[in-house]
């Protein structure tokens, strides 16, 4: 795994401030397994911040939603321009399969793809 590809503490939206601020300015684009909140930043990097609440289900199923978001930004990453993408899941979620879930964010994540 090279430098590029790991998930640092800087991808990462950590602080309430930020995801109120995200919420409140950001673009939201809605889809079957989430809803996404994308505000270009000034970091000059791309930052991921997750929330999946209890009605999604288990600690189990909300730790495995997380990671399969977290590795889908992880892998795909130096694609994005430096935006704040808030992920909030939805019920079905926790049963999505790995390759419908990355389609999916990247198709909700297409306008804000860097270009060739």
């Amino acid at each position: 795994m090279t430098g590029d590809e790991r998930f640092r503490p800087q991808d990462r939206i950590r602080k309430r401030s930020e995801y109120q601020a995200i919420y409140e300015k950001a673009r939201r684009v809605p889809s079957r397994s989430f809803v996404l909140f994308v505000l270009p930043n000034t970091q000059r990097r791309p930052r991921l911040g997750i929330t999946v609440t209890r009605k999604i289900g288990g600690a189990v199923q909300r730790n495995r939603a997380k990671r399969l978001l977290r590795e889908i930004f992880r892998r795909h990453k130096s694609q994005f321009q430096d935006v704040d993408i808030v992920v909030n899941g939805r019920m079905s979620l926790p049963a999505a399969d790995y390759h419908r879930l990355e389609s999916e964010f990247l198709g909700c994540l297409g306008p804000w793809l860097k270009t060739a």
